[in-house]
């Protein structure tokens, strides 16, 4: 196996676990703190280091961490003048994954670099990196993009001001767990994550039959856009689902034949 690979696989792990799983909302929400921007600067500058196994090699680490700081910080920029979030968000991830891929690149060249960890785990190591992106992709950044996708489906549904106390009350008894929609988008699209890779995609079926079961009570008490917008949520929510994790499943058999 080529360790440089390994090394794309461990920087791309190292990113997608600071950027989507140990960065909390309130985090994103306050980054502008100092502390919290070091705290995140610090997570994906140790987990880079730890990841790549090559434990004498500080270049690493102060790449990843230094270009990780300005573009974050050159995303709350734009922030703070009013730019589209949803396009900082797309050239912030872009920008970072080219900067992986560079420094990728340049040890293909002829870097010297050596991982540990792969040179006690072997093959594995690299699969499990692998295994481990293809997860937070599909649960985490799945549910980013969905969202960003659909809020401006979202912003359609707004109460009508002129329904009565009545109505609005029955709304509110309705209402569902806070988070409640983004807990269940997760782990559905975990649940078709492991099926597609164990080998059992029909399982899917069953999932999507479920899903539909206790959804079809809840779609008929709610209007139209509200019905319109779970409907095209639960769809893309699956579609994205299904593609990340065929996809892993195919670069995993190239890896196992590497």
């Amino acid at each position: 196996m080529d360790p440089v690979i390994t090394l794309l696989f461990s920087l791309l792990l190292a990113h997608l676990l600071a950027d989507f799983v140990l960065q909390s909302d309130r985090d994103v929400a306050e980054k502008t703190n100092a502390g919290i921007f070091a705290k995140h600067i610090a997570f994906v500058s140790v987990l880079s280091w730890a990841l790549a196994g090559d434990w004498r090699n500080w270049l690493i680490p102060l790449v990843i961490g230094s270009t990780h700081a300005l573009l974050d910080a050159a995303k709350l920029w734009g922030l703070r003048r009013g730019w589209c979030a949803s396009r900082l968000f797309i050239w912030d991830q872009a920008a970072h994954i080219a900067v992986i891929f560079g420094l990728t690149g340049w040890y293909a060249t002829g870097g010297a670099f050596e991982n540990a960890l792969h040179h006690t785990l072997g093959g594995t190591f690299p699969q499990l990196l692998l295994l481990g992106c293809g997860l937070i992709v599909t649960v985490r950044v799945g549910g980013l993009v969905i969202g960003m996708t659909t809020s401006g489906l979202l912003a359609q549904i707004q109460i009508d001001p002129r329904e009565n106390r009545a109505t609005q009350d029955a709304d509110q008894l309705r209402e569902g767990l806070r988070d409640g929609g983004r807990v269940i988008g997760q782990l559905e699209r975990a649940l078709i994550f492991f099926f597609v890779l164990i080998g059992r995609p029909e399982a899917v079926a069953f999932l999507v039959a479920a899903k539909s079961v206790f959804r079809v009570g809840e779609l008929t008490k709610h209007s139209r856009k509200e019905a319109e917008y779970i409907l095209i949520g639960t769809l893309m929510s699956f579609g994205w689902g299904l593609s990340i994790a065929w996809l892993t499943g195919y670069l995993l058999e190239r890896l196992a034949h590497s």
